[in-house]
């Protein structure tokens, strides 16, 4: 037996981050393609290796460093995404086990982006003015 309205709430607030992290990661993804990512050409297997390596951390060569759209706020919006909808899942659905597998995705996803950032920093010698400008996750909040 549940407790109804708190039930409901929490339900609805776990959907709205759910639904809310897909279309952040939709536009993202989108705005790299757009961008940055090689195009998905050739056979089966060239396929497959160019989509393992977009999500590798280390950018490839021919990369460009994406500072609009989504970007222009925060530098993982794909990770923010995933992040939403974890947490979106615990909310919505009972603290054990969904939660935990979310605060543990955001540990995972905290430590990839840090390598990633140091990547970046070495490809793009404009990364740490963006660093400065923008929020890993979430956008930056002015003092």
């Amino acid at each position: 037996m549940g407790f109804g309205l708190l039930d409901f709430l929490f339900e609805f607030v776990g959907v709205l981050c759910f639904l809310g992290g897909g279309i952040l990661i939709y536009v993202a993804l989108r705005r790299l393609f757009a961008k940055s990512l090689p195009k998905l050409s050739g056979n089966g297997k060239d396929k497959a290796l160019k989509s393992l390596r977009i999500v590798w951390p280390k950018p490839s060569d021919d990369a460009k460093l994406v500072t609009d759209g989504v970007f222009r706020r925060m530098r993982h919006p794909v990770y923010t995404g995933l992040l939403l909808m974890g947490y979106g899942i615990g909310i919505a659905s009972g603290p054990v086990p969904q939660l935990f597998f979310a605060i543990a995705l955001h540990v995972v996803l905290r430590y990839k982006a840090e390598l990633e950032e140091k990547f970046l920093a070495e490809k793009f010698p404009e990364y740490p003015k963006y660093v400065g400008r923008t929020g890993r996750f979430f956008p930056k909040v002015e003092d």
